[in-house]
């Protein structure tokens, strides 16, 4: 891999092993276990930060069809749901089926396998000044993308964790 990338790549493997981890031992009450009416389930957390990779590198940067699609994913997953969860309402979320964890986490597998894969073969440190779009009027290169994926998953890895700290307690 590429030197550019391996800070990112590391990045991305860590949040998924701490997720593996932050999942071992919860049933399945506790992962659909909601702390209030308005919040997230882990297992809704963990569908988002799954789509949210695949949507990224493989809708934005890659321009190719996701994982999801591609490989049957919704299908097995059982939610036909467009997009990522970004901006869905209380009401589409209490919507979705109970998400088989086990399933999201194999679909989460095969996602950080292309994303490796498009690392090693196809991205080159140019591409981190591709203009991939406009916020407001600024141009949204592929650097800052990666910056913000990376923030993004951490930051729900840490609603994982902290959902699992009000069900079990302190490293439980």
């Amino acid at each position: 891999m590429k030197p550019f990338l391996q800070i990112v790549d590391a990045g991305l493997n860590e949040v998924f092993g701490d997720l593996k981890n932050a999942l071992d031992g919860l049933d399945e009450y506790e992962l659909n276990w909601r702390p209030t009416l308005e919040s997230n389930s882990i297992d809704w957390i963990v569908w988002h930060m799954a789509r949210t990779e695949d949507y990224w590198i493989n809708t934005r940067l890659c321009e190719r069809e996701t994982v999801w699609i591609g490989q049957g994913w919704r299908e097995r997953v059982g939610v036909i749901v467009e997009g990522t969860g970004f901006a869905q309402t209380l009401e589409q979320i209490r919507a979705m089926p109970e998400l088989d964890v086990s399933v999201l986490m194999a679909y989460y597998e095969a996602v950080r396998t292309r994303t490796v894969e498009f690392f090693t073969d196809e991205m080159e440190e140019e591409d981190l000044a591709r203009v991939l779009g406009f916020m407001g009027t600024e141009p949204m290169t592929v650097a800052p993308v990666l910056g913000h994926l990376l923030a993004e998953l951490a930051e729900h890895l840490g609603q994982v964790d902290y959902i699992r700290g009000m069900i079990r307690g302190i490293n439980k």
